[in-house]
């Protein structure tokens, strides 16, 4: 019978080949889609297969409905690998119904403070944090550990969970001064709120977290946080932790037996250190031995939302799919302007999808301080902007198997230190994309 350890070799090893065999699409890169002619590197059966295909037809494709196209075996076989070898994105975790303190002279459980918790907070991170936080309490109470750091807190609202209403003892480390003030004022607002409903002494018994403003770059600033004696002990706790911070914070769980625990939430895989003595990938020194480069574009794709994509190629609405194209139409004017100008930086434009390609490259030029250019070259390109969406989705064929290699690196990474790994889609995928929290534990 096959050890976890072999099963998560065999797969990230059969991902790799996958991975190899088709390098060419996903370094295709949609920004330069006409300025290098991507759509004349597709394979002629794959050109002729999916040229007149709707966003329809794609949607159907990338969610493994039935289609009445003839699909080229060389894609039905990459589909197929990709199916079979990625990490399963679909959630079978349920959040407990259980209520946490039955007393109701709590912030868990007093009927009055039942939103004490979601003020200020986002659906979408609402939805992280619950799910988040009962799990890292699941995992401190089998580790018998009730202390824990979460990094990268930013305004707080993990850790006011885990604290005042999981009763564990909590310290969260931000970068951003003007967040972690913030956070110190959330406390406090939270604890005025809690302080109209409950006694004086349950107040007192309150767990307030402790904040820290710092920049995390090394294992050693760990070492020296002051931290109080009931956290001599302790877990780690990242919820998106952005590119090396999450191996950051896996390697220092390895190498400090004070660290009981770790559940981290990976993400912007595109900013991974991969070259050098001290990477963020690859991790295990069994990827380390492999053919595992993946380029930074093939790391940002594997970053991209599958399912909220699938749901507006299904929607066949040009006004949500046209942005790729727009961007892509700009580069190719931008390059012909000045070569220098090529992957020039245009920041995010606010609402592109309901603008026409002459008011969205006139606010891209005035961003980049460049005169006006004429763009009717542009008004061409988009003529082909169902090959642009085509070309981009072919590729987010290919995204899981990517962040499969990269997430199950750094299980492996550490099974090979001889401590137990394992991860699960926990998020939904529609709301949060990078769903995934890696749970090791030392026993």
């Amino acid at each position: 019978m096959c050890s976890q350890k072999d099963t998560t070799k065999d797969a990230i090893l059969k991902s790799l080949k996958v991975i190899r065999m088709f390098d060419w699409l996903l370094d295709l890169y949609v920004l330069d889609f006409f300025v290098d002619d991507h759509w004349a590197k597709l394979p002629l059966s794959w050109q002729e297969c999916f040229e007149n295909m709707t966003p329809q037809d794609l949607g159907d494709i990338l969610s493994g409905n039935p289609t009445s196209h003839v699909l080229p075996l060389s894609f039905l076989s990459l589909a197929k690998s990709v199916e079979v070898l990625s990490l399963p994105r679909k959630t079978k975790y349920e959040k407990s119904k259980k209520v946490i303190n039955n007393n109701e002279d709590s912030c868990a459980s007093h009927p009055k403070l039942k939103n004490l918790f979601l003020k200020h907070v986002k659906l979408k991170k609402r939805h992280e944090i619950s799910l988040m936080a009962e799990v890292v309490s699941s995992v401190a109470l089998e580790s018998n550990c009730n202390a824990v750091i979460d990094f990268g807190s930013g305004l707080g609202h993990l850790v006011r969970v885990l604290a005042y209403k999981n009763n564990l003892h909590v310290a969260g480390i931000e970068c951003q001064s003007q967040l972690t003030e913030e956070a110190r004022k959330l406390d406090l607002q939270l604890e005025y709120t809690a302080s109209k409903h409950l006694p004086e002494n349950i107040i007192a018994s309150l767990h307030r977290p402790i904040h820290f403003n710092m920049t995390l770059t090394c294992n050693e600033q760990l070492h020296q946080l002051k931290l109080p004696e009931e956290m001599k002990t302790y877990g780690l706790v990242g919820l998106h932790p952005c590119g090396d911070l999450g191996p950051l914070l896996i390697k220092h769980f390895i190498n400090c037996k004070q660290v009981k625990y770790i559940c981290v939430v990976g993400c912007c895989f595109m900013k991974l250190t991969c070259e050098g003595k001290e990477t963020g990938y690859p991790l295990s020194n069994y990827v380390k031995g492999l053919d595992s480069k993946l380029s930074y574009v093939s790391r940002e794709i594997a970053c991209h939302a599958i399912e909220i994509y699938l749901e507006r190629l299904r929607k066949d609405n040009y006004d949500d799919l046209k942005v790729h194209a727009y961007r892509a139409a700009l580069e190719r004017i931008l390059v012909e302007h000045d070569p220098k100008l090529k992957h020039a930086p245009v920041r995010n434009i606010k609402h592109s999808n309901a603008m026409t390609f002459q008011q969205y490259s006139t606010l891209a030029l005035e961003r980049l301080n460049i005169p006006v250019v004429d763009v009717a070259r542009g008004e061409s390109d988009l003529l082909q902007w169902r090959r642009v969406v085509t070309l981009y989705t072919l590729r987010l064929v290919l995204a899981p198997v990517v962040e499969t290699v990269v997430l199950l690196d750094r299980v492996l990474y550490v099974l090979e230190h001889g401590l137990s790994c394992e991860i699960h889609p926990v998020f939904d995928p529609k709301l949060s994309p990078r769903n995934h929290i890696i749970v090791g534990k030392r026993t």
